[in-house]
């Protein structure tokens, strides 16, 4: 299970670091996975080959909470405003910035949330979908913490989707039982992101070329064509490698979509399958690996200390 747990943080982070060089750029696939340094004048321009994005970010302030034990929005706010202020954001999903900077102006930690279908928040379901069993606990408190910056429906619908995805997944090895929880979660909550979403696997089953699916489906910032685009990969590439490759050089929003992938991946086989030779070159690949490890031992422990044990 530990292999699982690692690999679906440190592939959702090596995803994102992959991707980010070709964040905002033009699709040009390749089925080799390999960190790069984006092209001068690119938003990413001063981060290094193996760091990763604002995502990434996010991902490690809510995994160190979550490690510690209860969920608090007001602490993810604050270390969301702290990274803001000293300007340490790596091009951060406007979204975000946005409810970062009415925070300032109003003093508002949990109260600015932003109603944008932006995937600035997806980041939230790697640690969640690794810190709880109960999924109801887990939709609801990941829920509050989607709402300190994104507002939009279709945004909560995408994250928690996904966490149970990714639950489902790393419980019970189950692919087609992780997607429809996903398919369930959609149709429950927006069932216009169910349509869309249904709509990439639909395309994958035709045969379609990537370059044509992602033409179709899109690849922007929007929860509508992200998160459809990763169901597209993950259900057409099976070799960790080959997916990471491929999602990270799709173009527009690469680095999430990569991401997703890379969680997907590493939740289905484990660590062990992921590129070994890239995972020493990724910027606190370590640090990771550790808090994955807390965050399963945070979800064995919390029974015993309800059951007053």
């Amino acid at each position: 299970m530990l292999n699982r747990y690692k690999g679906c943080l440190i592939g959702a982070i090596l995803g994102d670091a992959l991707g980010m060089p070709h964040e905002t750029t033009t699709a040009h696939f390749s089925t080799e996975p390999a960190f790069g340094k984006a092209h001068k004048g690119h938003p990413n321009h001063d981060l290094l080959p193996g760091q990763y994005t604002d995502d990434g970010q996010l991902i490690l302030i809510a995994s160190r909470i979550l490690a510690q034990g209860a969920w608090n929005n007001t602490e993810y706010a604050k270390e969301l405003l702290r990274t803001y202020t000293m300007q340490k954001f790596r091009y951060p999903d406007g979204t975000t910035f946005a409810a970062c900077k009415k925070m300032e102006k109003t003093g508002e930690l949990t109260g600015s949330g932003i109603y944008s279908d932006s995937t600035g928040c997806m980041g939230l379901a790697i640690p969640f979908a690794l810190a709880y069993r109960d999924r109801k606990e887990m939709a609801k408190e990941l829920l509050s913490a989607c709402m300190v910056t994104h507002t939009h429906p279709g945004v909560h619908a995408a994250v928690i989707g996904y966490a149970l995805l990714l639950n489902t997944l790393l419980e019970t090895s189950d692919v087609e039982a992780a997607f429809s929880a996903l398919r369930t979660a959609a149709e429950n909550m927006d069932p216009m992101l169910a349509g869309k979403i249904a709509n990439g696997a639909r395309i994958e089953q035709t045969g379609m070329p990537a370059k044509d699916a992602v033409s179709i489906i899109g690849n922007s910032s929007s929860v509508y064509q992200t998160l459809p685009l990763a169901v597209f990969f993950c259900r057409r590439y099976f070799v960790p490698r080959e997916l990471l490759g491929i999602s990270s050089a799709c173009g527009g929003n690469a680095d999430t979509v990569s991401l997703l992938c890379g969680a997907f991946s590493g939740a289905r086989f484990g660590i062990s399958s992921l590129p070994e030779e890239l995972i020493p070159a990724l910027e606190r690949a370590g640090i990771f690996a550790d808090l994955a490890e807390k965050l399963m031992d945070r979800e064995v422990k919390i029974p015993e200390e309800e059951s007053g044990e």
